[in-house]
């Protein structure tokens, strides 16, 4: 049987009465057998003897150590699109990069893409600076629902459990 941390997300082993990693007792650890799959502890009654399934303990994702960064990297990288500047409006694809979050957690292809939507803002908006006020909101949402994506994508990335040997 294999025992995971509800806590900070250990492996914890079998002979040990608590997690190595932050003290928590194992008694109500998650539980998993050969074959991977949720074992569900059993908790005896102190009258009868009879075993009873216990409540399933939470576990509370921790952040990857230094996720922070690249968290910052996503806001930053991309909330700069939403800050109007002058006559031209938002600086989307100028100074707005998406993806930096991703290329921090060696998500390549899928910081490629978001360079390429980047880059694409970039053209639409500086090749017509002369939107129409349609054409201006639309370009705001896209902008908005992309910064969004990007941002809770990279916040997945940050909060990852980390992976148990099988």
């Amino acid at each position: 049987m294999k025992y995971i941390c509800p806590e900070c997300g250990s492996d914890i082993p079998e002979d040990s009465e608590f997690c190595h990693h932050c003290g928590r007792k194992k008694d109500d650890t998650i539980r998993l057998d050969q074959s991977g799959h949720f074992v569900q502890p059993e908790v005896k009654c102190t009258s009868c003897g009879i075993g009873m399934p216990q409540n399933v303990p939470k576990f509370r994702p921790q952040m990857v150590k230094y996720g922070w960064i690249g968290l910052v990297l996503a806001a930053v990288g991309g909330a700069l699109a939403l800050v109007p500047f002058g006559p031209i409006g938002p600086l989307a694809g100028l100074f707005s990069i998406y993806g930096l979050g991703h290329l921090y957690f060696k998500k390549w292809k899928r910081a490629a893409w978001f360079f390429f939507i980047s880059a694409f803002m970039f053209v639409m908006r500086y090749i017509n600076p002369e939107m129409s006020l349609f054409s201006q909101l639309v370009f705001v949402i896209f902008t908005i629902f992309f910064f969004i994506l990007q941002f809770m994508e990279v916040w997945v990335l940050a909060y990852m459990p980390p992976k148990t040997e099988e």
